[in-house]
């Protein structure tokens, strides 16, 4: 009886029209699932007794949650302990709100999730990490092997650095509460017992996904702060990253491979092509990376494949295509095969003298391969078959997009044409029109030539010139730079060479081993290794690395291992043989003991505290010439290698790497395979005492730390990636994770190539840390500046809650100066951490904001306001304005509160549905025209404001009795300035309908509107709220503290204007009140008995508020009905004695203070207001 595969295949790249919001739509996913499915189906299904493949295939509208569940517990659920389980997920990952019940295993308050295709509907749900972890758990019950495959994301570091042509499988936090009734398991007792008493760490948050306990490996695309992005594969297919690479390196193997090597491998040639994304697997028992994928259920391939007539093509074919790793010609290069007779032995194919002809690949196939005869035609016979064993293999050039300065373009594209030996074109590098499709971007600007990654612009080289004062563009400099990319390309070509397909060298005939014989290891996953520098003896000491390599097989084996370095060098360092060592059967060899890995000089000045090495195993069974790979670092290469006869088909390919003219073999056919190990290499920068008298300057002026009368701590720069081993995800909360391109990572330094730029504050012993408080802050004075619509947060994460530490202002001089006005609590998180006392870690994020472009006009302003590609566009020239109020008959005028401004009111026009005559429509065709009202509404009074509202409608035509419909939307505030308008300045022959939502009638509990804003901003970045935000609201709140610290007065409950207004005459005017009922989540407020009897909302308050906390907020105020900033007995205060009695919207709304104008909920009660009759 075969044993089975049970395969459940998930790819979405269309979500449900019904998604609320809309899900971003991807392009790979769905070919992933169908690469996947191929491949399973050519190398299991077909010619394997052994195995039977029982695939369930989900795609885009299928794959709901309904029916990916049922997946699970219909299909996989069948398997049993002779059996394989696959659970391959292509698609966004995501977050979402968790039930208070999980707050305790999950630190952000979030789960993990994956997003089936109606997961977004109002019906359904995403499938959550612990729904996943059930279901895994019911199918581990009978011990199948599990291989469970993630190609998503799930958080990220917040960035709006990504290109937007780049796409990422992360779609936003799913805002809505979601009851632990919605669970799957809630019904399933022990289930549930087990995962409310279960505990986690932050060194398991790492993970992401939380999963069983059964017998299990894990791939996901990549670690937990980055993003997994989508890929344009070779054949033009759009790809998931992970998903390419993986697929080409099981096509490229022959028979099994362990999990570690996969990982390694497809690890290094990610490196190779994409920045920050490195997949990550792991397991229940790290024993199962070193077993086969699939359980072995990959059956070898013959050594050779076959070569046929094919009548139907009329042409030769090989049984070998695009599935089982065939590449494609490429630039000039061809794909030989010498063909031997059929039943030709083992040793006779390896002698090419016996071989009786020899063809070419005219044309890859998915399953075949077309060819071409070139010589012995004479040999061979139509209606015979043969064996055939590939001799050459193209190699890709690297595809470059050339932009920017015309002058340098040009000079760049002569030199493309005509820098090979005889004035012929490159034959590494091809130009390419798309820059989507290019490898590298070649930037021409100011006389010099960049080499830049495509996706963020990053430099991976110094520029051609390096000195701007020489910089020129020239033939010299333009031929130099082409060089340069040969360079690069060369590099490449030597790190994607791959087993051929047909190789009878199994992958785990030869392990290779890193031994770290100094130097800490900061992580060792099954993917890759991440090693410190110590510091001992007040200095530096690099890491001191051995290579092991041991021989598993019955034949006699060559090897060697090359390094390939961040800097684009290649080197044979390990063996005293620079070009193959040979090891017999069963045999070790170690290479030497004192070989230290450092990072570079030039690269440590620039603030490069991490560079990425990758080792790369070749084995054959002949000896080769690892040595005619070698190149140096970073300077130009050598315009042409010495080119001469090998003897083996390996050696042929390594020479032609370095050169593209023909070379050919002679003698034997060498067969080979690959393996590679990533190694990054850390060193910390240097960690500083903060003066008391004079300023701490961190790398090299750019950070100027200045001096603190009393804290005392050591103080220095560091990345993301090195902060992570302490945090995991657990850097920057979900609410600025959710927008792309309106949140960024503010870096002290610039990111190259792999590493990720210096973007963190460590403070380490620290002994004092209340001393810094608003009154005696610690200032940084950093030499890079903030754009005029970027706002900058310093933020930190003490073990429980997210803690807004301060903000960053532009200087007059173009610099930005970040006060941090408190610090957490020191705390060590991980015993690998560099800091065993203790630690603070500062991370200091961008968030941009939308402006009114008000620097030509002045508060108040009347605009006219449109919608174009989800921008709000305004027209604030008087006449125009004036112009257009004339032709209308029916407007709508929007009038913002005490925060932000109409922008983020305005698309609220557009994305209300109203429907007319049956069919839905935007509210925005309910009227003619759309007005906005923006004023100054801290130092100008309420009565100030109105009476100016008046004038500007007055000055526009909307005068008394202008015989139009007017109606006027009014959030917070906003509704007291229109209603003193309407009341008392008068508005009501002006106004024919007021609406206003979350308006303080009665007055707003909080003293100080600065204490308020910034209450609101610690609740948003811990998910606190019932509502999750947009991360716009956070560039609203910074941008309201950087300007204001001011009391409000007249929103004080019983002040002398809500008294006035409680006593207005009757004004005949319509008022619809709209109420939001959503404020605190009820786990915030819950009292907790292991937390000293306190609440997190008031743990939160009390660690940025300190004793102080009373004085600002009363808590009391969040135990009745409110919107988290008004209470709903504020919001309906109004009189009921008046003609037409004020309509209030019931049932209240489910929304909060700052989401009425975001949410379906929202938008719904505002048309349902606008549409109710006087």
């Amino acid at each position: 009886m075969s044993k089975k595969i049970y395969a459940l295949l998930v790819g979405i790249d269309k979500y449900d029209p019904a998604s609320i919001p809309a899900v971003p739509p991807l392009d790979g996913c769905v070919n992933d699932i169908t690469a996947v499915e191929t491949y399973l189906q050519e190398r299991v299904a077909q010619n394997n007794s052994e195995w039977t493949l029982q695939p369930l295939v989900l795609k885009n509208e299928q794959a709901t949650r309904a029916a990916i569940i049922k997946g699970f517990e219909q299909h996989l659920c069948n398997a049993g302990s002779d059996d394989v389980v696959l659970f391959y997920y292509a698609g966004h990952g995501a977050q979402e709100n968790a039930p208070n019940e999980f707050w305790s295993i999950e630190s952000d308050r979030l789960n993990e999730t994956l997003v089936c295709y109606d997961s977004r509907t109002e019906t359904s749900r995403d499938l959550a990490d612990k729904e996943l972890s059930y279901l895994i758990s019911k199918i581990a019950q009978k011990n199948p092997h599990v291989l469970i495959i993630l190609d998503c994301c799930h958080s990220g570091s917040g960035t709006r650095d990504v290109s937007p042509e780049i796409k990422v499988r992360r779609s936003p936090v799913d805002s809505r509460e979601r009851p632990l009734s919605s669970f799957i398991f809630a019904q399933d007792r022990a289930a549930l017992d087990e995962i409310l008493n279960s505990t986690r760490s932050l060194e398991e948050k790492r993970t992401s996904i939380v999963l069983p306990k059964g017998r299990h490996v894990v791939f996901s695309a990549c670690r937990d702060y980055e993003l997994a992005k989508e890929y344009k594969g070779e054949d033009g297919q759009r790809r998931g990253v992970f998903s390419y690479f993986l697929l080409q390196t099981l096509q490229r193997t022959n028979g099994n491979i362990t999990y570690q090597d996969l990982a390694r491998n497809i690890n290094a040639l990610i490196s190779g092509k994409v920045k920050e994304q490195s997949p990550q697997v792991g397991a229940t028992d790290r024993t199962e990376l070193e077993k086969a994928f699939l359980g072995g259920a990959i059956p070898e391939r013959p050594q050779y494949f076959n070569l046929t007539y094919s009548t139907r093509d009329n042409s030769w074919v090989i049984d070998g295509g695009a599935l089982t790793g065939m590449p494609k010609p490429a630039n000039g290069s061809d794909i030989l095969f010498a063909i031997f007779p059929i039943g030709s032995q083992a040793e006779q194919l390896r002698q090419l003298s016996h071989a009786i002809a020899e063809v070419k690949v005219t044309q890859v196939l998915p399953n075949k391969s077309k060819v071409e005869i070139i010589s012995g035609s004479d040999k061979i016979s139509q209606n015979s078959n043969y064996y055939a064993v590939v001799t050459s293999l193209p190699l890709s050039p690297l595809k470059v997009y050339f932009k920017g300065d015309a002058a340098g373009l040009e000079l760049a594209q002569q030199a493309l044409q005509t820098v090979t030996i005889g004035g012929k074109p490159s034959l590494y590098v091809r130009q390419v029109t798309e820059p989507k499709d290019a490898d590298y971007h070649l930037l021409t600007e100011n006389g010099q030539y960049w080499i830049t990654q495509p996706e963020d612009n990053r430099p991976v080289v110094a520029p051609i010139p390096e000195d701007v004062h020489q910089a020129s563009f020239s033939d010299d400099t333009a031929t130099q730079a082409i060089f340069r990319l040969e360079h690069i390309a060369r590099w490449h070509n030597i790190l994607e060479l791959s087993t051929p397909a047909t190789s009878r060298i199994k992958a785990d005939d030869l392990q290779i081993e890193i031994v770290p014989l100094s130097g800490r290891l900061e992580s060792l996953s099954g993917s890759e290794m991440r090693v410190e520098y110590t510091y001992e003896n007040g200095e530096w000491i690099p890491p001191n690395l051995q290579v092991k390599l041991t021989n598993h097989s019955n034949k006699t084996l060559f090897c060697n291992v090359l390094d390939l370095s961040e800097s684009y060098a290649v080197a044979v360092p390990f063996f005293e043989e620079k070009s193959s060592v040979r090891l017999a059967p069963t045999g070790t060899v170690s290479s030497y003991d004192d070989l230290t890995f450092i990072i570079p000089d030039a690269y440590l000045e620039q603030g490069i505290t991490e560079y990425k090495e990758v080792f790369k195993l070749i084995v054959s069974t002949t000896e080769f010439h690892a040595d005619l790979l070698e190149q140096d670092g970073l300077n130009p290469p050598e315009t042409r290698r010495d080119v001469g006869n090998y003897e083996g088909t390996l050696d042929q390919l390594m020479a032609g790497v370095n050169s593209r003219e023909p070379v050919r073999a002679r003698g034997s056919f060498d067969d080979w395979m690959t393996k590679e190990v990533t190694i990054t290499i850390v060193r910390s920068p240097d960690a500083q005492p903060i003066q008391s008298d004079r300023s701490t300057i961190l790398q090299t002026g750019v950070v100027e730390v200045q001096s603190h009368p009393e804290l005392q701590a050591q103080v220095n720069l560091t990345t993301v990636p090195q902060a992570s081993r302490d945090l995991g995800n657990l850097i920057l909360p979900a609410i600025l994770r959710q927008q792309p391109y309106v949140t960024e990572s503010f870096q002290f330094t610039n990111s190259r190539g792999s590493d990720p730029g210096l973007s963190a504050l460590e403070l380490s012993n620290v002994h004092n840390y209340q001393v810094v408080t608003k009154e005696s802050p610690l200032k940084l004075l950093v030499d890079k500046p903030l754009a005029d619509n970027e706002h900058l947060l310093a933020l930190a994460y003490d073990g429980e809650f997210f803690l807004p530490l301060g903000q960053g202002l532009r200087t007059e001089n173009g610099k930005t100066e970040i006060t941090i006005e408190r610090l957490t609590e020191p705390m060590t998180l991980s015993p690998n951490s560099r800091s065993l006392q203790n630690s603070i870690k500062i991370f200091f994020e961008k968030v941009a904001s939308e402006t009114l472009g008000i620097s030509t006009f002045s508060y108040p302003i009347l605009a006219v306001a449109n919608v174009e590609q989800d921008k709000v566009i305004y027209e604030k020239d008087k006449e125009k304005v004036k112009e257009l109020v004339a032709k209308a008959e029916k407007i709508v005028l929007y009038i913002h509160g005490i925060i932000g401004d109409t922008e983020s009111m305005i698309p609220s026009i557009e994305n209300a549905i109203v429907e007319v005559n049956g069919q839905q429509r935007p509210l925005r065709e309910m009227y003619d025209l759309v007005l906005a009202f923006d004023y100054e509404n801290i130092k100008t009074t309420i009565q100030e404001n109105a009476a100016l509202l008046g004038q500007r409608l007055l000055e526009v035509g909307l005068g008394p009795n202008h015989g139009k419909q007017l109606h006027i939307i009014a959030h917070s505030m906003g509704g007291l300035v229109s209603r003193w308008f309407i009341e008392r300045e008068g508005g009501n022959q002006v106004v024919q309908h007021l609406v206003m939502l979350g308006t303080p009638n009665a007055g707003s509990p909080w003293p100080k509107v600065q204490d308020w804003v910034f209450t609101l901003l610690c609740i948003g970045l811990n998910q606190l709220s019932a509502i999750v935000w947009p991360t716009k609201v956070v560039a609203l709140l910074l941008q309201f503290l950087e300007a204001n610290d001011y009391s409000l007065e007249q929103m004080k409950p019983g002040s002398d204007i809500l008294k006035e207004l409680a006593k207005n005459p009757d004004p005949g005017v319509p008022y619809t009140i709209v109420a939001g009922d959503r404020s605190i989540a009820k786990g915030a407020l819950e009292i907790q008995p292991d937390k000293q009897q306190t609440s997190p909302l008031q743990r939160l308050l009390s660690k940025v508020y300190g004793k102080a906390v009373d004085k600002v907020v009363d808590l009391a105020f969040f135990a009745q009905p409110n919107d988290i900033a008004v209470s709903l007995d504020s919001i309906k205060n109004v009189s009921a004695r008046r003609d037409p009695q004020p309509k209030i919207l019931l049932p209240d709304t489910a929304c909060d203070h700052l989401t009425y104008f975001t949410t379906k909920a929202g938008l719904e009660a505002l048309v349902m207001a606008l549409r109710l009759e006087a």
